[in-house]
């Protein structure tokens, strides 16, 4: 079903409904503690499921007793009214299932905010600001569009962890991590927008920056944030550099925590695929509880996922991809061992004791061996608590300690003695080298060794601490944060390649008495016995750490007035001292054989920013204009100053225009700018390869076709400059008063980016081959093979993404039927130009799929959208979700032919249903996800497992459980 039908299927679903009434609380009424104003009417929004504005400043500080609220018919505004009766408060209705409250001489809330209509469940405490801006206002009207998931939404979609809940995101596409990447992988997961890279997307805590991984990587790991704790997920689909600074190019993800919980909450999940495995269970206790004076808040939550191997499903059992229209992706390094003698013969084992001529045909299937989801662990705490110090200052503390644990297999090593590190030819005089001559060519899989195992550990630490306050109409908040994490990556079974290199020669150089134990690479599978494989046996190791200090001050308030409204304003100041320190072993300065060398990098960099906003109203409920500006300030490259403008017109109350232009950048990080020694076996293709070789410049005659992976070594440059970028967004909201509950936003984007860190090897080794450049940078052997790939990160690259966003939404709320809500999201690439290098052409991206592993973008659709239909009544509660995927290109060769061949789309369904037993305060859902089976698009170029692990889920259909106890 393509999203034509889908629109028209669910529109015609959406205008059934007719308009709906605020009802939807339990009929045995609602019991509120005594607490303040704030807490009431959160829980009274919860129990109701009602979307309930206030502000907090003032609400706090107005304290109510216990008390029990009838709601016999369900209705949720008599209860309101009743809460509200001897309070300096009264409420503002907006559609169906949402209300503002607002103190009683204030005038009344415009209530166009799309997203408002579509938060039908969602608490908002309008004490804190919007994802996007530092001000705090009951407008309702935002410049960017963002989306929200709330609460109730995370419950309804069974997600267990921050990354599966992004994941089908339509704004989400292209080369984020995630425990569905198994080879290339590290046992972490990050987001990314628009397809930019991960570094590109900000991801925030409490509007608040965080830590990158351990390994100083470009972007914070979302598995070190437990979903149990989470509130809600804004996402900004915009630029934002005025407001955060770097990385915000793409967007920003601002993942909020509960803060405000009163009671106990224990949940547990179980699920498992239908085929028996990738079991998964998820546990978490919640406790809060609230004070005259204050709150306290603690979270508990363990996560076990379990492993899916290649092996076990039909689409990724196989690395022989030529039924399908693919090629053959098996590898020549196969246990009865490729050998290349000097007569140009080449032959393997017969398994006879004698040898025969080595065919395409003898290439090895590795997926037996691997995992296509990586097993994992995790175990997170999270302690929130705030204290009033007096009527105007809070002081709060939140602390947060994950551990991670994710566990890779691979294949057993493959040895490829041509072009491997070290110099392993084997000699003419080696005790197991039956042809009596010398051989530089054996390409054997080391199954003796056994599977290659990595195993990823994490350990983060977060805390936050400060006071806040308030006086007249300003606020303040002074913050400081101390975050740390540790991570370490340890790979078995690999091969030492100077102990291998001196196991192949003869007697004169390996000998009992030196030690050395001499290696056979040329018989069977098995003739390499366990004195042999102790002798080469070798472990990588990686650890590392990345910390994170700061310093924040922030203001904002009401800095004027004039005759069309309120001048909102907010300024402050940001200090912060970022660290990475990591290593890794190695052989001297090179690679194991069958492992990555991370290299090492140590750095620091202290970051001063100042920053201000302001919003100013032009006419009155009709025109507003709305700016930003941030100067930053780094030790290592120098200073940046990045501004936002934005204007929003509301010509009708149903219909609002926002427009916005802004300037971003992305520090380098620093890894960029200090890691030395990463060496790597990359996926690249070499033109050289091909039979026109002979015309190319930069070719010595056909190089060996059989390869797919070429030793790569990476570098970081002290050098570099950010990222600069241009970002450009028209859109409109529509809210109709005719359709109470409905919004549609529509929103066209264009970001351009210039000065792009890149490295591209696949770009040297196109230009070396075609125009004879980077000779110094693609070393060839006198055969004309590559023996190596020098990458230095560089400012080299460009792109502009150009697409639009679609959201409609619509609830609708009775007491017959319950409450309904439909929703349609869909993100469209118009076009994704990069040009990988000054001077080479650019190249339109969207719509098509290069795997990372080969230096692509991953996954680019043109159209990626969600929509579903959600139901709840009394006990009961249903969700029915469908995310589809569109359709993709992908390019290779084949048969020296270049091929074009096109990638399915891919529609999954997933529903859930549950049923809560009140008063007891339990809830029990059973779910499924991928309703219909559908297995993932086959792709030809996938790395891993014959598709694309970060875009689809190769689980098949998926059954799970939750239960859950509440006392509130």
């Amino acid at each position: 079903m393509n999203i034509r039908h889908w629109a028209i299927l669910s529109l015609a679903t959406a205008m059934g409904f007719s308009n709906g009434a605020l009802a939807g609380c339990p009929k045995s009424g609602v019991h509120l503690p005594a607490g303040s104003l704030e807490q009431a009417l959160i829980a009274l929004g919860r129990e109701c499921r009602i979307s309930v504005l206030v502000q907090a400043s003032s609400a706090t500080s107005f304290n109510l007793p216990e008390q029990t609220l009838e709601t016999a018919a369900g209705d949720f505004e008599p209860a309101l009214q009743t809460l509200l009766r001897d309070s300096p408060f009264t409420y503002r209705r907006h559609g169906s299932a949402a209300v503002a409250v607002v103190p009683r001489d204030t005038a009344p809330v415009e209530t166009g905010g799309g997203d408002l209509a579509a938060q039908t469940e969602e608490i908002t405490v309008t004490g804190s600001s919007f994802t996007g801006s530092h001000l705090r206002h009951l407008q309702l009207d935002s410049y960017a569009p963002i989306d929200v998931l709330a609460q109730p939404e995370l419950e309804i979609t069974g997600a267990q962890t921050v990354a599966q809940l992004l994941k089908f995101l339509p704004a989400v596409s292209g080369n984020s991590t995630s425990t569905s990447v198994s080879n290339g992988g590290n046992g972490t997961a990050t987001v990314t927008l628009r397809g930019l890279p991960a570094s590109n997307t900000l991801v925030l805590i409490n509007g608040r920056r965080i830590v990158s991984n351990g390994f100083g990587g470009e972007a914070a790991d979302l598995n070190t944030i437990p979903l149990s704790a989470v509130d809600r997920i804004e996402i900004l689909k915009d630029g934002a550099s005025a407001v955060y600074g770097s990385d915000a190019i793409a967007g920003v993800v601002n993942i909020i925590l509960r803060r405000n919980f009163d009671g106990l909450s224990v949940n547990s999940y179980f699920g498992e695929a239908e085929r028996g495995d990738q079991q998964t269970g998820s546990h978490s206790v919640t406790w809060g509880k609230a004070g005259d004076r204050g709150h306290l808040m603690l979270s508990l939550s363990r996560y076990r996922q379990g492993a899916l191997m290649s092996r076990d499903r039909a689409l990724s059992e196989s690395a022989d991809n030529r039924a399908r229209g693919g090629t053959d992706l098996r590898s020549a390094a196969s246990p009865a061992g490729y050998i290349a003698l000097n007569s140009g013969e080449e032959v393997t084992n017969d398994g006879a004791g004698g040898y025969r001529t080595w065919t395409q045909e003898d290439r090895y299937d590795y997926r037996g061996y691997t995992s296509a989801v990586v097993p994992s662990r995790r175990d997170a705490a999270y302690l929130a608590g705030s204290l009033d110090l007096d009527d105007q200052v809070e002081l709060f503390v939140e602390a947060m300690g994950i551990r991670t644990l994710a566990e890779t297999t691979m294949a057993p090593t493959p040895v490829f003695t041509r072009f491997d590190n070290g110099d392993l030819t084997i000699a003419a005089d080696s005790p197991h080298n039956p042809f009596g001559e010398e051989i530089a060519d054996v390409r054997k899989r080391v199954l003796e060794l056994g599977p290659r195992t990595q195993e990823n550990r994490t350990e983060t630490w977060r805390f936050n601490s400060g006071l806040k306050g308030g006086w007249d109409s300003w606020q303040w908040e002074l913050a400081a944060a101390l975050h740390y994490t540790r991570a370490s990556e340890s790979t078995g079974n690999l091969i030492d390649p100077y102990r291998l290199s001196r196991g192949l020669k003869g007697p004169g150089q390996c000998d009992a008495e030196s030690g050395c134990v001499a290696v056979n690479l040329l018989g069977p599978s098995g003739s390499i016995d366990d004195a042999q494989l102790d002798y080469i046996r070798a472990e990588g190791e990686v650890d590392g750490a990345s910390r994170m200090v700061s310093l924040t001050y922030v203001v904002d308030g009401v800095v004027g007035s004039s005759d069309a409204g309120e001048i909102l304003g907010a300024a402050g100041v940001e200090l912060r001292r970022e660290a990475i320190d990591f290593q890794s072993t190695d052989a001297m300065g090179l690679s194991f054989i069958g492992s990555n060398i991370s290299g090492s990098a140590e750095g620091e960099r202290m970051i001063g920013e100042v920053f201000a906003e302001i919003s100013l109203p032009l006419a009155a409920d009709k025109l507003w204009l709305d700016g930003a500006i941030r100067y930053s300030d780094y030790s290592d490259f120098g200073n940046t100053a990045n501004p936002k403008l934005a204007l929003r017109w509301r010509p009708w109350p149903s219909l609002m225009v926002r427009a916005s232009y802004a300037t971003g950048f992305k520090a380098p990080t620093l890894i960029d700018m200090n890691q030395t020694g990463y060496q790597s076996q990359e996926f690249l293709f070499d033109p050289c390869t091909g039979s026109d070789a002979n015309t190319l410049p930069g070719c010595r005659g056909q190089a060996d076709g059989a390869r797919i992976q070429y030793l790569t070594e990476f570098g970081g440059n002290a050098e570099l400059q950010p990222e600069t970028s241009d970002n450009r967004s028209l859109g409109l909201v529509w809210t109709p008063a005719q359709l109470k509950g409905f919004s549609a936003t529509l929103d066209i984007f264009d970001i351009r980016q210039n000065d792009v860190i890149d490295t591209s090897p696949q770009y040297l080794i196109d230009q070396n081959a075609r125009e004879a450049l980077f000779a110094n940078r693609v070393l060839r052997d006198e055969r004309g093979d590559i023996t190596k790939v020098v990458a230095r990160r560089l400012n080299i690259g460009a792109r502009e993404v150009r697409g639009l966003d679609l959201a409609l939404r619509y609830q609708y709320l009775s007491e017959d039927i319950g409450q309904l809500r439909w929703s349609l999201n869909a993100s469209h690439i118009q076009r994704y130009l990069d040009q990988p290098a000054p001077g080479s052409p650019a190249e339109d991206l969207a719509g098509t799929f290069v795997d990372p592993a080969s230096g692509g973008a991953g996954s680019l659709p043109q159209w990626k959208a969600n929509t579903g239909i959600y139901w709840s009544k009394g006990r009961w509660e249903g969700g029915y979700t469908i995310h589809h995927v569109g359709a993709l290109e992908e390019s290779f060769t084949a048969d020296e032919q270049r091929v074009t061949r096109r990638i399915d789309s891919w529609s999954s369904h997933d529903l859930q249903l549950a049923y809560s037993l009140l008063p007891a305060g339990l809830r029990l859902a059973v779910g499924i996800d991928n309703l219909l089976d559908q297995a993932p698009p086959f792709a030809a170029t996938a790395f891993n497992d014959n598709y694309d692990g970060r875009t689809y889920d190769l689980s098949g259909r998926y059954w799970y459980t939750t239960l859950a106890y509440s006392l509130f």
